[in-house]
Formats: structure tokens, sequence, C-alpha cells
């Protein structure tokens, strides 16, 4: 089995799951680390709180930065202007204590590790995603306009091995 529809079987058929579609903007991680402190409350995995919100925060961060239509008239949603409206599309899955992050952009450019300087303030972020799940990767969606980032989060006793 490919090691993404390893990874998207939590995703796909999870206990339990949630997706939030986000305007690509400088206010979408913001917002998305609300809606994973909800959902893993609600799904009585707080344990994994902390993994899972710098996780989330990290790729949607990534995702609003860099994961813009390259082009325009791929089909989006139209904005005020005409213009297409990049979105980040977030969906959180509980599956036998194992929490499935997945995060979807526009750009079809896999994501990279950077080296950072000592001082920079920015490039680090994929090395967090590293540090915190238990494994992440990233293809291409289906429909070939954009992308797709999956990390997981388990719990020390989940039976599920990434």
């Amino acid at each position: 089995m490919d090691r993404i529809e390893s990874l998207g079987s939590v995703i796909s058929a999870p206990e339990q799951k949630k997706t939030l579609t986000l305007a690509a903007n400088d206010r979408a991680p913001g917002k998305a680390r609300s809606f994973t402190r909800e959902a893993l409350m609600a799904w009585g995995v707080e344990d994994l709180l902390d993994q899972a919100v710098l996780i989330v925060s990290e790729l949607t961060t990534n995702a609003e930065r860099h994961g813009r239509t390259p082009g325009i008239g791929l089909g989006l949603p139209s904005g005020v202007d005409g213009e297409p409206v990049d979105e980040i599309t977030l969906t959180l899955a509980l599956q036998a204590g194992v929490v499935g992050i997945e995060v979807e952009d526009n750009s079809p450019e896999p994501p990279v590790p950077q080296i950072a300087s000592l001082y920079a303030t920015s490039g680090r972020g994929l090395h967090l995603v590293t540090a915190a799940a238990d494994t992440w990767a990233a293809c291409p969606k289906k429909d070939g306009r954009g992308k797709r980032v999956i990390a997981l989060v388990r719990r020390p006793e989940s039976p599920i091995t990434p």
C-alpha cells in the first residue's frame, strides 16, 4: 500500500471526523487552532492536543503562505472582484487513538523543509511538524488542483502504526 494511502486511511474511515474550509489569509491558522482544540476536546483526546495544535498551526501557516493557486481560471470560487479565492481545507479525524490531520491547499508544489539561518524568523515549520507528528506525508489532490498534507499523532498505546 502506498504510504499516503496508509496515512489517509485514518482520514477516510474514522470514528470521528470534522472538516473546516478557510480563506487562505492570515487569520486561517488561528481559526484552525481553535477548531482543532474544540474537536479534540470533544473527542476526549486532550492528551494529543498540544501536538495536534502545533501541527495544524504549522501546516495551515504553510498553506496560507505557500499554497496559493498558480495562475487563474481553475474553477475556484470567485471573490468580490472576480479573482479566484484561495482556500485551505482542514480535516481532523480520530481512529483508534490516532488523530489524523489533513490540510489541503491550491498549490501543487510539495512542502519542502528549509534550512533556516540561526536568526531567521521563519523556515522551521516542517521541522516542527516532523518532531511533533508520528509521521507525515504530502501528495497531489486527486483532481490535480493542489496538494494534501497528512500528519498522524497517536497515543502511545494505539494499535495503528504509521
